[in-house]
C-alpha cells in the first residue's frame, strides 16, 4: 500500500446550530458568490421514499429555495456507467452522470449505526449517488472468497471509494440515529460535527464519537487498506485536542431483525436497507395486533432458495419467487400498513376456504 500523508479534522460543538441551513449558506458564500460557480444540493435515497420527501421533511428543500440553490433528484437523473479500478467485487457502478458535472463533492450524513455495515457516514453516504436499483445491486453481491467472513456490501463500499470520494466529509452529529436503520432507530443528540477533507479520517474521527474502534468498521478498514485514506487517529491532527470528551455511545444495530418478536420469523438473506427497515417498522408498530394470526414468516431479500408454505415475500426481489403458495406483498418496499392488511386479508381467505371443504 502507498504511504498516506497525515490528515486533519476537526470536530465543533454545534450549539443549537442548524445544520442544514448552515451548510447552504457556506456553499452560496464560497462557491454560489464566485465568478463562474455554482452549487446544487444533490440526493438519492433508498427505495420506498423520494428525494424531494427526504429534502423537504430535513428542512433543506426550504433553505434551497430562500438561497437559490438548485436540487437536483440523482434518482432521476441519467446514469452513467462507471469502471471500477481494481475492484473486489464491483467493476463497474451506474453512477447519476450530474456527479461529473460538479469540480467538488460534499458528502453530508447525518451520523447513525446501520445493521448490515455497524455505521452509514460520510463513504456510505455517497451510494446517493447511484442510479435507483443500482443501490441495492450492492446489498445482493455474493460472497468474495478471498475475504471471508466480510461481508460483500462492505467490500462493494471499499470498491465505491475508488470512484466516489467526497472532497470534503461533514458529519451531522446534531442528531443522530442509533439501533437498526434510521427509520426503525431511535434518536439521540450528540450535538457535534465532524469535518475532514478525508471522507475516511472524518468516519474514523465519528466512527469514535459514537463508540466504536474504526478498525471495526469493515469498509473503513478496507478502504484505507487500498490506500484510499487514513483511519488511525493517531495519524491524524484533530482539533480540539480534548474532542474524545464528546464521546456519546450509540447503540449497537441487532444482529437479527426478529431478536424480539415471539412467533415471527423474518428470513433475511441479501435484503437492502429499505425492506429491513420497513419489516421492524411493521413489527414495531403493529406486532400487538398480530396475535390471532401468530406464528408468521416473513421472507425479504432475494437471496432464498427455499420458503416455508405461506410465507409473506416483501418486495420486487421476492415476486418471482413468491407464485404458488407464498404469499407476495407488492412495493419496493410495501408500506407497514399494508403488510398488515396483507396478513388480515391471507388469514380470512384460509378461514373461508377451511369452511368450504
Amino acid at each position: 500500500m502507498g504511504e498516506i500523508d497525515w490528515c486533519r479534522a476537526i470536530v465543533v460543538e454545534l450549539n443549537e446550530l442548524k445544520v442544514a441551513e448552515t451548510v447552504v449558506h457556506w456553499m452560496v458564500v464560497n462557491f454560489a458568490d464566485a465568478d463562474g460557480a455554482r452549487a446544487s444540493i444533490g440526493e438519492g435515497t433508498i427505495l420506498g421514499v423520494t428525494p424531494s420527501e427526504c429534502l423537504e421533511a430535513t428542512g433543506i428543500a426550504a433553505v434551497a429555495r430562500e438561497r437559490h440553490v438548485p436540487v437536483l433528484d440523482l434518482d432521476a437523473l441519467p446514469a452513467r456507467k462507471t469502471p471500477i479500478p481494481n475492484g473486489v467485487v464491483l467493476d463497474h457502478l451506474m453512477i447519476s452522470a450530474a456527479v461529473a458535472e460538479f469540480d467538488y463533492i460534499v458528502s453530508l450524513p447525518v451520523m447513525k449505526t446501520h445493521m448490515h455495515c455497524r455505521v452509514s457516514l460520510g463513504l456510505k453516504n455517497m451510494k446517493g449517488c447511484l442510479r435507483g436499483r443500482e443501490k441495492v445491486r450492492l446489498h445482493q453481491l455474493p460472497p468474495c472468497p478471498a475475504f471471508p467472513g466480510v461481508k460483500p456490501l462492505d467490500l462493494a463500499i471499499a470498491d465505491m471509494a475508488a470512484v466516489l470520494a467526497p472532497h470534503l466529509a461533514l458529519m451531522d452529529g446534531s442528531t443522530g440515529m442509533q439501533g437498526l436503520v434510521a427509520s426503525a432507530g431511535s434518536q439521540l443528540h450528540p450535538g457535534l460535527m465532524v469535518a475532514s477533507d478525508s471522507v475516511l479520517a472524518a468516519g474514523a474521527v465519528a466512527a469514535v464519537l459514537m463508540g466504536y474502534e474504526p478498525r471495526d468498521i469493515a469498509h473503513l478498514r478496507l478502504a484505507a487498506h487500498r490506500a484510499f485514506g487514513v483511519i488511525d487517529c493517531a495519524q491524524m491532527e484533530i482539533d480540539p485536542p480534548s474532542w474524545r470528551e464528546w464521546i456519546t455511545p450509540f447503540e449497537l444495530p441487532p444482529q437479527k431483525s426478529n431478536f424480539e418478536y415471539r412467533d415471527v420469523h423474518v428470513l433475511d438473506r441479501e435484503s437492502c436497507s429499505a425492506c429491513l427497515s420497513t419489516m421492524l417498522m411493521f413489527l414495531q408498530r403493529h406486532y400487538a395486533e398480530l396475535g390471532d394470526y401468530l406464528p408468521l414468516t416473513f421472507a425479504i431479500g432475494k437471496g432464498h432458495a427455499t420458503l416455508p408454505e405461506r410465507a409473506f415475500c416483501l418486495g420486487k426481489c421476492r415476486a418471482k419467487a413468491a407464485a404458488g403458495q407464498h404469499v407476495f406483498m407488492k412495493g419496493c418496499p410495501p408500506v407497514a400498513s399494508d403488510i398488515l392488511r396483507a396478513v388480515v386479508a391471507d388469514q380470512c381467505h384460509l378461514s373461508r376456504r377451511e369452511t368450504q371443504d
